[in-house]
């Protein structure tokens, strides 16, 4: 029993009955530390690719930077969702924004000697690889152990609608990360960085003393190591690695394809790439923040629709012509990417048990970063051969998966998610 003698919050119905302003206050908490991880993500890429030649680096260089922390974060990430399971959300949390903090903090003054001249551009490149490794490998638990958060307090049939806010919230810090560059650049090249870092540390302080443990489960010891090859898992690792491949592929030849299509200078794509890009990160977020949250459909349905969806889509954008045509497709693209997130992430939550919600969003986390080791260079190369490749292949993929989407099994909610005979 709590020192205050109110009743323990063990599960999600006791979380349910919990005072209301304690939930608001925590998700609040949980929403501001992923929109605060995934700002931070945007700035870095803001700031890094204009000053990388003015710091010595090759376009490759700066490519390998992103490479090497994609794959270490990919690496750690399921080892941080186990961690949650044992050590509880919070810590986890809290230490993953602190290490951001002063990664980011060592990285930008680094870019600042680069700047100055004081290193070379080999050591320099170097040490900003190893830096970011290590931010990789600290801070990546804040995503997964989020993520689990959110499972702890949510029942079965608020589980879609749960992580679908999490979906959001990485959107929106995924848009405000330019737009706070923009805002801050002025004051200086590098003070977009600190900012992150500050704002990271600042939420790190916040949840020490605000953010509520969630719903304990069995936390004494470790719980047994969730594997890749879980039957009740991999076929949502299997869609989520394949859909985060075709994302970055998507992300990485899209302003060529633009830029190609409708015979644009440098200036010109810029422009009317990122408007087309802002449009389908604002579709994403109203369907994870509005649409899913009002008809909290199950996670099946989510997951066919955002496929069937995403297959309309790169159809769409293969044959258009005109830029209008180009900026619906993408939106629809958009679209599909709000409904599979949380479709996925929910019905993998669902198919494991109470303890080991850390374990499977972190599984999830590994094979997000995963796709974006590979996609850019499926979709570069595909892209180097024929232009509009990459589309109809990931039309193609798209399909094949909606196709074996029924012949997926979804589990349906268990006996512990449910608050009453009629949930």
């Amino acid at each position: 029993m709590p020192q205050n003698g109110a009743p323990e919050i063990r599960t999600a119905q006791d979380w349910a009955k919990a005072n209301r302003s304690t939930r608001i206050v925590a998700y609040v908490l949980i929403l501001g530390c992923i929109m605060t991880f995934a700002m931070g993500q945007t700035i870095l890429f803001t700031v890094l690719g204009p000053l990388a030649r003015e710091i010595g680096l090759e376009e490759y260089q700066v490519g390998l930077i992103v490479t090497f922390s994609a794959l270490a974060m990919a690496f750690v990430q399921p080892a941080w969702g186990r961690r949650s399971d044992v050590w509880g959300r919070k810590v986890v949390i809290i230490f993953g924004l602190a290490a951001y903090a002063v990664t980011t903090v060592i990285f930008t003054v680094l870019i600042q000697f680069g700047l100055w001249v004081w290193l070379a551009p080999l050591p320099l490149f170097t040490l900003l690889v190893v830096v970011r490794v290590a931010y990789a490998l600290t801070s990546s638990g804040i995503q997964p152990a989020s993520t689990a958060y959110m499972a702890d307090t949510t029942t079965g049939t608020q589980r879609a609608a749960g992580v679908a806010l999490i979906g959001a919230a990485v959107g929106i810090g995924t848009v405000g990360g330019p737009i706070l560059g923009f805002l801050l650049v002025g004051f200086g090249v590098l003070v977009p960085l600190y900012s992150a870092a500050a704002i990271a540390l600042a939420m790190a302080i916040v949840a020490v003393f605000f953010l509520k443990e969630p719903p304990a489960h069995v936390r004494a010891k470790p719980t047994s190591k969730m594997r890749i090859l879980d039957k009740r898992v991999l076929p949502y690792l299997a869609i989520t690695m394949v859909l985060l491949t075709i994302t970055a592929a998507t992300q990485q030849t899209g302003a060529f394809y633009v830029q190609d299509r409708m015979q644009l200078d440098a200036a010109q794509t810029m422009e009317a790439f990122g408007y087309a890009m802002a449009l389908t990160a604002i579709v994403t977020i109203f369907v994870q923040g509005v649409v899913v949250q009002w008809l909290r459909p199950a996670p099946a349905v989510l997951v066919r629709v955002g496929l069937l969806m995403g297959t309309v889509a790169f159809v769409f954008l293969a044959n258009t012509k005109a830029y209008e045509g180009l900026v619906i497709g993408y939106m629809i693209l958009g679209g599909s990417f709000g409904l599979l997130n949380p479709g996925l992430m929910s019905a993998a939550s669902l198919s494991v048990g109470a303890d080991e919600q850390g374990s499977v969003a972190g599984l999830i986390g590994s094979a997000m970063s995963a796709g974006f080791i590979f996609g850019p260079i499926l979709g570069t190369s595909l892209y180097q051969w024929m232009p509009v490749a990459p589309l109809w292949f990931n039309a193609s993929v798209m399909g094949a998966m909606l196709i074996a989407s029924y012949f997926l099994y979804f589990a349906p909610r268990p006996a512990h998610l449910r608050m009453n005979t009629r949930d």
